[in-house]
């Protein structure tokens, strides 16, 4: 049985560890320790990517799973004469939602705590000069809580140029099943592939296929999957948040299947495949156009890997500020992550080469479409031609 309480669990454990990109070992260690307790063997590449796999019961190509565990965050860019820090994100996020933000910055030798703030003339007089501040990180500062006053003070306590500042979480669990935090995005969507792998073990299950499940490390700055698709993959499915629109009725509970996202369309036949698991599994649901969304699907393909991709996103809202999901849409996701282990591959041989005799038709008799019908012309109409005239 998927456990949504394990879900929740893990994904909490996960918010704990910072992980901003480049700052990512922790949460490495984490992922390797719950596989080996698992039981699933795994290789780590240099950088840090592990790359886990489930023996199927069939052969031909294999499949992989692939969510990231690397969060947006933050780096010493200057240390300024007054003791303050001038920072610079890692990832793409906004300086709005930095303004507040309880942070932890780690030297080489300690860590130290502070928080991001807007640079403004502080007052009581309803602090009117923060309006004025222009909304961009170069008016971001870092207030150490230590007493620093020079710059002297920061570097004796270590802190340099190039330091990591992770933000805190803060993730607040609701009794209606939302979760509310920073870094949601996508130690959630871990959570979740965690979960699903621990059910397939525990159950005794066998994928259809060989599967390997990615965990990677620098997908926050569009790089994430390089190398780690091995040569025999010929499905990537990348697990990830996806933000929707408040509008909608019970978004919360539904899987997105997206058709495409920011980098173009993802395969047809692969993301048909999970649209039919989900009906047929009765999966709440919805397919979307990720219009602002970069993922690491495309950092694949970019990479020059040959493989069809499709991507499922749990319910979020909010990304890269401060993020909601609910447990629902976590627990519907690893329920569909079970289903497409389960199933046959989309294409039984699907090869690296191959004709266009064994090839894939997008245009069949289910919608072939009709020929229109076009007016006739004003000769045949007339009966005029040149011979009679």
């Amino acid at each position: 049985m998927i456990d949504p309480q394990r879900i929740q669990k893990t994904l909490l454990e996960l918010l704990a560890i910072p992980s901003p990109c480049g700052f990512t070992d922790e949460i490495v260690h984490y992922i390797g320790q719950r596989l080996t307790e698992l039981e699933i063997p795994y290789d780590l590449t240099r950088r840090g990517t592990i790359r886990a796999k489930l023996p199927g019961v069939g052969a031909g190509p294999a499949r992989a799973i692939v969510n990231h565990v690397d969060s947006i965050g933050a780096m010493v860019r200057f240390i300024r004469d007054d003791g303050r820090i001038s920072v610079a994100p890692i990832g793409f996020w906004s300086s709005r939602f930095a303004e507040g933000a309880r942070v932890t910055v780690f030297s080489e030798h300690g860590s130290f705590r502070g928080n991001l703030l807007p640079m403004v003339q502080w007052g009581v007089s309803r602090d009117r000069g923060v309006e004025a501040v222009s909304m961009d990180w170069d008016h971001i500062e870092l207030r150490l809580d230590e007493p620093v006053f020079d710059a002297d003070d920061v570097r004796e306590l270590g802190i340099e140029v190039g330091n990591f500042i992770a933000l805190d979480s803060n993730p607040e669990v609701l009794p209606n099943g939302y979760i509310v935090g920073r870094s949601i995005d996508n130690k959630a969507g871990a959570a979740a592939v965690l979960e699903t792998l621990r059910h397939v073990m525990e159950s005794g299950l066998r994928p259809a296929r060989d599967t390997y499940a990615l965990f990677t490390i620098t997908e926050t700055i569009g790089t994430g999957t390089g190398s780690a698709v091995l040569g025999n993959v010929s499905e990537l499915l990348t697990v990830d948040f996806a933000s929707v629109p408040s509008t909608e009725k019970s978004p919360f509970k539904r899987v997105t299947l997206a058709a495409g996202d920011a980098s173009g369309p993802y395969d047809y036949h692969f993301t048909a495949h999970l649209h039919q698991l989900a009906i047929e599994m009765k999966i709440p649901h919805q397919k979307k156009v990720l219009e602002a969304f970069h993922s690491d699907t495309a950092s694949a393909l970019a990479a020059g890997h040959d493989v069809r991709t499709a991507v499922i996103a749990y319910a979020g809202d909010a990304s890269h500020s401060i993020e909601r999901t609910h447990i629902t849409s976590l627990e519907n996701v690893a329920h569909l992550l079970v289903a497409y282990l389960c199933s046959e591959p989309t294409f039984q041989q699907d090869t690296p080469f191959t004709t266009v005799d064994d090839f894939s038709h997008q245009i069949t008799p289910d919608n072939l479409p009709t020929p229109p019908v076009r007016q006739p012309s004003v000769a045949d109409v007339l009966k005029v031609s040149k011979d009679t005239e």
